[in-house]
Parts: structure tokens; C-alpha cells; sequence
């Protein structure tokens, strides 16, 4: 019993530091993104698609929905 609680509490640590460590991540693969569809032509269907993602992507990290 004491092993499966431990194993319990080490699954949820890891899960909850992994959760806080993709949202921290956000604002440089936001930035990446941009940065990577500023060199390229923004009349392109891709670009303006990406660019759309890229700010609902925003949009969401500042509502706190990371996942």
C-alpha cells in the first residue's frame, strides 16, 4: 500500500511540474513562430493560417488554457 501511494504522489508531482513547465514555454514558441513567419511571405494562405494560430495560441495563454 505504501509503495502504490508513493508511486501515486511521484506520478502526480511529475505531472504537475510538467504542466507548469509547457506553460512557461508558451510566450518563446509564440515569439519563435512569429519570428519565423516574419521572414516569410505574408500573402501565403500557410502564413496567414499559422499567424491565426499563433494568436489564438496567445489568446489562450492569457485565459491560463495551456493544454
Amino acid at each position: 500500500m505504501r509503495k502504490l501511494i508513493a508511486a501515486t504522489a511521484v506520478i502526480t508531482a511529475l505531472a504537475v511540474s510538467a504542466g507548469t513547465a509547457l506553460a512557461f514555454q508558451c510566450p518563446t514558441l509564440i515569439k519563435q513562430g512569429r519570428d519565423a513567419a516574419a521572414k516569410m511571405d505574408a500573402k501565403d494562405e500557410k502564413v496567414k493560417k499559422a499567424t491565426a494560430m499563433l494568436d489564438k495560441a496567445e489568446g489562450l495563454h492569457k485565459e491560463g488554457k495551456h493544454a
